[in-house]
């Protein structure tokens, strides 16, 4: 398939939608705007702090709802600017530096609401998203859920889809669930019947409703890969054994190519993702989302293994700060579908059949 067949089967536009994939100055801008103001503000002894406090730091929501970043991606009818470029731009940013507040978890509620026309929108309140097995009862485990005051819920249904949303103070008090990051941490919520926002009876529905919100989790997956391969390469220019820094050695060199090839192949992914969701057609973002996110959640973990491998006997310390990224990649990469499920369910949306 020549380059231009290419480009016309995966978006249906201008070679101006590939251009896409590389930042503008000003969304670099954003995202280095963010990445200084999170990280001076919630630098990674706030992120180990949470081990102590059993919870995320106070005032860590107020910095970034004040800063308005959960309205970055949202129409401007719901008090939004920019596109869901800019969404991934800004998560990819914050998840260098492991920010620890629901952003991610209140991004993909409102994302998930925006797909599904549902207005108005309420930036200013955390919020989280879940996705039901089956009929909106029971228990719901909800990533980075203990400070929400909103769970908007994704229901699938035989042949469709319903969205619905929940008043947590309704809910009675989240349980604290166990968790690997406490930092982000998980809540169960026991829910009932909500009356429904949204239904689409389309079978392919499911992945269609949940593609901005994929996108936004392989953005900071991406983001949290990132983090981690870049403490990694500074620690081999600087550690020195044998004479000379471990960076010159072979086995060192390949094993930070591989991950930077996965963390360059995730971005690129998710960028096209964000691009196509944001575009006139929407219908190549659902496959590119699930594409994103299983790329994303492969770079993140190995990324973050290979911080503590190049850190030696220094990585398997708790002192150490590459636990945190390794914690952060396991608590957030099975959301929304393991890298395995998201790569099958790709395959099936590009047969155009329901998964």
């Amino acid at each position: 398939m020549s380059p231009a067949a290419a480009e016309e089967r995966w978006s249906g536009s201008t070679l101006d939608s590939w251009r896409d994939l590389v930042l503008t100055d000003e969304r670099r801008e954003l995202a280095e705007t963010v990445r200084r103001h999170l990280a001076g503000g919630f630098p990674l002894e706030a992120v180990r702090g949470c081990f102590d406090a059993g919870s995320q730091p106070e005032g860590a929501w107020a910095a970034v709802s004040g800063a308005e970043y959960p309205s970055i991606g949202l129409p401007e009818s719901a008090g939004g600017l920019g596109t869901l470029v800019d969404t991934a731009a800004l998560l990819e940013a914050a998840a260098e530096v492991l920010v620890p507040a629901p952003l991610l978890a209140t991004v993909m509620s409102l994302q998930t609401l925006s797909r599904a026309g549902v207005l108005p929108l309420e930036p200013a309140r955390p919020a989280a998203l879940a996705v039901a097995d089956g009929p909106v009862a029971g228990r719901l485990v909800v990533l980075d859920g203990v400070l929400a005051e909103r769970l908007t819920v994704v229901v699938p249904r035989e042949r469709g889809v319903t969205v619905a949303q929940f008043d947590t103070a309704h809910l009675g008090p989240a349980e604290d669930h166990r968790h690997v990051d406490p930092s982000r941490p998980v809540a169960v919520f026991d829910a009932g019947e909500a009356p429904p926002l949204s239904h689409a009876d389309d079978p392919r529905a499911l992945d269609a409703v949940l593609a901005p919100a994929r996108t936004a989790v392989a953005a900071d997956l991406t983001g949290t890969a990132a983090g981690a391969l870049d403490r990694a390469v500074r620690h081999a220019l600087d550690r020195e054994q044998f004479g000379r820094k471990i960076g010159a050695f072979q086995a060192v060199k390949h094993r930070l190519a591989d991950v930077y090839i996965a963390v360059e192949r995730a971005r690129s992914l998710t960028r096209a993702a964000a691009v196509a969701l944001a575009g006139p057609s929407a219908s190549s973002g659902t496959e590119l989302s699930l594409l994103a996110k299983a790329a994303a959640s492969e770079a993140a973990v190995d990324a973050s293994r290979a911080l503590v491998q190049v850190l030696g006997a220094m990585g398997m310390t708790f002192e150490s700060d590459a636990h945190l990224f390794f914690r952060r990649a396991q608590q957030t990469a099975p959301f929304l579908g393991s890298a395995a499920v998201c790569y099958r369910r790709a395959a099936v949306a590009r047969r155009g059949v329901p998964a």
